[in-house]
């Protein structure tokens, strides 16, 4: 492969009207402060990325900055990154008559480019990491800088095997004036700016281009829920994708004994079945060939293991094919765990993975057991609790697992409200909520108070919930409603705690979807 780049300075004042008015129609989107494009000349400037066949092109390198302040992009770079070296037979860029050989391997790393100013990497256009290498354009008059307005053209030659793909992105230094002094920060073509020369095996430019998509339906979630992880792939190419195969790759957590287990384990709502599962890996084949333009995917539904609580959590999955030079990936993030830390409430979740480690004897279950069947007791013996002494035996570990992790066999909402409930008094004697707490002096948690409830004790809700279960007419809306309070408590942070504060608390929010709207819920014997 052989690549020839000569370089000229234009003030975009003096390019073609064609040019000209191409600016124009995108200048809404200019950005304060330097803002940079690459684009092939004969392609215009418009918006979005390129894709170029190898031969003879010129490449543009424009700041697009505009508004108020500095809006020179300072010591522009030029990023050069190849998917595969052995592709390229010769690299070679030519600046004001002097060559450059980019083949040298000491000029060549493996990674993300770093911006300027801080060592933020690169955003990742779907390229990197990948080997890279830089050219600084210090050739140019003040050093490589370009002020906002001004373009650089580069004439480029790219010529190599047929699986060669270049890829082109430009990076600089960009710097404010603040009341401490000048703030410099490092810039970058926004992805989708970018050019890309080369074609795929098959001689089709885009024939292996596919999206891959990953989204949990909750991002907070407490130990022992349930996340559904939506993964969806789309065969954007010109050609079908043979073979596809998609893996997720359950991420490894540290547990209390220091060893490495999975954060996640994959339960029955996973759609399709997935043929090969391991603690760390599951994997399924697509529909073959997904033709161009069609979309296929999974649902991946996953219980969270204890030894996830507290942490932020990265779950990954990628999409391999013979069309693809190399796996594509997407990725989603969930936050695991009770904000409070062992102190404060916790939801059925966390209870519920309790009573399943104690019952399994793990070393790691988060309360001794013993302890545990104390509290048990304490619930459901004498006036404690009536509805646990009179309605429902959670005086077991047997019991109380079938109450706190099985919400999907509740038959009616009272069942719903007793898991919640059951929650509640664990709260309460455990020490992790005091009955004398006030409503009004817990901030929101992972979920929202309703707004139709008066402030009160933990007691008084408490009092006023097994009312309502006792009460045989008690409407459902009702019931809902005590429900959502009630998980809102288990779920609440405690004022004082970190990142609750008084102007966060719970009372005056109002939750979609509370129930029937009323006035405010009266709790008998604490309000007129």
């Amino acid at each position: 492969m052989s690549v020839s780049v000569r370089f000229r300075r234009v003030n975009r004042i003096s390019r073609s009207i064609v040019v000209a008015v191409g600016v124009l129609l995108v200048a809404s989107i200019a950005s304060a402060g330097p803002h940079l494009w690459l684009y092939p000349g004969d392609d215009g400037s418009r918006q979005g990325g390129h894709v170029v066949p190898p031969g003879d092109f010129t490449l543009v390198i424009e700041n697009r900055g505009n508004g108020s302040g500095d809006t020179t992009a300072y010591g522009v770079q030029l990023v050069v990154a190849v998917e595969e070296l052995d592709a390229v037979d010769e690299l070679e860029l030519i600046i004001n008559d002097e060559a450059l050989d980019l083949l040298d391997p000491d000029r060549w790393k493996v990674g993300t480019p770093l911006l300027p100013c801080g060592d933020k990497p690169m955003p990742r256009h779907g390229v990197y990491p990948t080997a890279y290498t830089l050219v600084v354009f210090d050739h140019f008059p003040n050093s490589g800088d370009l002020a906002g307005g001004e373009s650089v053209e580069i004439k480029v030659t790219v010529v190599g095997e047929d699986d060669l793909r270049v890829h082109f992105d430009a990076m600089a230094s960009s710097l404010k004036t603040t009341g401490r002094g000048e703030k410099c920060s490092g810039v970058s073509n926004p992805a989708g700016h970018d050019v890309t020369v080369g074609q795929r095996p098959g001689g089709h430019d885009d024939c292996g281009r596919v999206k891959i998509t990953k989204v949990a339906d909750e991002k907070y979630v407490d130990v022992g829920e349930t996340v559904v992880f939506t993964i969806d792939v789309m065969n954007e190419g010109s050609c079908d994708l043979t073979e596809p195969v998609l893996r997720d790759f359950i991420p490894a957590v540290e547990d209390v004994d220091g060893n490495f287990v999975p954060a996640f384990t994959v339960s029955g709502g996973t759609d399709p079945s997935p043929p090969q599962d391991d603690d760390f890996l599951v994997e399924w084949g697509l529909n073959s060939p997904l033709p161009p333009g069609e979309q296929d995917g999974v649902l991946l539904e996953v219980i969270v293991e204890l030894a996830a609580d507290g942490q932020r959590v990265v779950n990954r999955a990628c999409i391999s094919a013979e069309e693809l030079r190399k796996p594509r990936c997407a990725a989603a993030v969930i936050i695991v765990g009770n904000p409070n830390g062992d102190d404060g409430p916790a939801g059925p979740g966390f209870w519920c993975h309790a009573v399943r480690f104690i019952l399994e004897d793990r070393r790691n279950a988060p309360v001794d057991a013993e302890e545990f069947d104390e509290w048990l007791v304490e619930i459901g013996e004498g006036d404690r609790s009536r509805v646990f002494n009179e309605l429902y035996d959670a005086s077991t570990h047997e019991l109380a697992r079938d109450l706190l992790c099985t919400p999907q066999f509740a038959e009616d909402v009272a069942d719903r409200l007793t898991r919640h409930l059951l929650t509640l008094w664990l709260n309460v004697v455990s020490g992790r909520l005091t009955t004398d707490q006030e409503l009004d002096g817990l901030c929101d948690g992972d979920e929202l108070m309703p707004a139709d409830v008066d402030p009160t004790t933990v007691m008084a809700l408490i009092v006023a919930v097994e009312d309502a279960l006792l009460n045989a007419e008690t409407e459902d809306w009702m019931l809902t409603f005590w429900s959502e309070v009630v998980d809102a408590v288990n779920n609440s942070l405690v004022s004082g705690e970190p990142g609750c504060t008084a102007a966060r608390a719970t009372s005056g929010r109002q939750r979609a979807g509370s129930g029937k709207p009323s006035s405010k819920m009266k709790i008998p014997g604490v309000h007129n």
